[in-house]
């Protein structure tokens, strides 16, 4: 199984899911209680808001929001598990979403959505209510009709993602990049009815177009067929096809700007990007530091061309929580088994926060205040 892919699923989960950690079925949700806070922030840089442990209150959530509210970012992501939020056709679980727009709303943050229906190397996950999917006019329907309800409550959401890293999916599955396009296209055209100020994409993996040869004139050019929508994002870590840190900042610069060169007619977003300080994957404090602040300074030299830009995330996690317990373990030696894989996810993947464990912040934290845009 790739890093990657192991990566971006355990990223909703560890991200999204944790925020549902104190709500059970029976629990009510006053959002009447939150009253409104208005910080002057830049809304085109974004932050990744999380926990260090799963929230037991929403005062335990509140917390990453007033200090992430004071690093001057005036975005964030809102994760959405269409299983989560619909378990039953038709019958929709607002409680979790309503906590997290509202502290949005509290903390001056504009919201980007993230929902889930190609999550890189497979379709959904869908709620079991729906079924096995394919690309095709029934799910087509359906994410026109969940999309519009979500749209519809939450007025802050002003970019959508629908679809996360389909440079993996489709690598796999290149005679079905028709399909989706279509497929995407019509969702887009009624999505854009309903809500026009709303701007909508696909993310990729930019490391993942470089580290395979994506790129046009690559050994697997791909990306010109995967361009469509209002923006292309892009997802980012400095790492190789295993999951180990082997760029330094510098190198990792230069990636970002060959972003603009891939994709020379389309404005882009930065959906996720982040560096460990995990020594386990070659990662440390000071670089981390160093791309923070070059990655800033990259987004203000070409701010005409980028929609958003996302840092993730706040805090560091404990080491074993950022690796879904639903990935089945692989057993075998070496690279036979996917140990190896799941083991360096987890290492970055917890160590890419910038405030650690203890609540000390990293040099990171104080670039990134430092140096956003006012």
């Amino acid at each position: 199984m790739n890093s990657k892919i192991i990566g971006i699923v355990i990223l909703i989960i560890a991200i999204g899911g944790a925020s549902a950690y104190f709500i059970t079925k029976n629990d009510p949700v006053d959002t009447n209680s939150f009253s409104n806070q208005q910080i002057s922030q830049n809304e085109k840089i974004s932050l990744v808001i999380n926990t260090i442990n799963p929230p037991k209150s929403i005062d335990d959530l509140e917390k990453s929001y007033e200090i992430a509210s004071t690093s001057g970012t005036g975005r964030t992501n809102l994760y959405v598990h269409w299983n989560q939020i619909e378990p039953e056709k038709g019958n929709f679980d607002w409680r979790v979403t309503d906590i997290m727009m509202k502290l949005n709303e509290k903390y001056n943050f504009k919201t980007t959505l993230f929902f889930s229906v190609i999550n890189a190397d497979r379709l959904g996950p869908f709620p079991a209510w729906m079924g096995n999917q394919a690309l095709g006019e029934t799910l087509e329907g359906e994410t026109i009709r969940v999309l519009d309800s979500i749209l519809s409550r939450y007025e802050n959401i002003d970019y959508v993602i629908f679809a996360g890293d389909i440079d993996y999916h489709f690598q796999r599955a290149s005679g079905s990049i028709p399909t989706y396009v279509e497929f995407f296209d019509d969702v887009y055209t009624e999505i854009k009815s309903k809500h026009p100020h709303v701007k909508i994409g696909n993310s990729m993996s930019l490391e993942n177009i470089l580290n395979k040869g994506m790129e046009p004139g690559g050994t697997f050019e791909m990306t010109p067929k995967l361009e469509m929508g209002d923006f292309i994002a892009l997802s980012y870590k400095p790492t190789d096809t295993v999951g180990d840190i082997n760029r330094t900042p510098q190198e990792a610069m230069n990636d970002l700007e060959k972003s603009l060169e891939i994709f020379p007619s389309h404005q882009l977003a930065f959906f996720e990007i982040s560096w460990s300080t995990s020594d386990f994957v070659n990662g440390n404090s000071d670089n981390q530091a160093e791309f923070i602040k070059s990655s800033i300074n990259f987004f203000e030299e070409n701010e005409s061309k980028i929609e958003f830009f996302t840092i993730s995330r706040l805090f560091d996690k404990p080491k074993g929580s950022c690796v879904s317990q639903d990935i089945e373990s692989i057993e075998g030696s070496g690279f036979s088994s996917n140990s190896f894989r799941l083991e360096r996810v987890d290492e970055y993947v917890c160590n890419s926060g910038l405030i650690d464990t203890n609540e000390n912040a990293k040099p990171a934290w104080v670039q990134l205040k430092t140096n956003i845009p006012k």
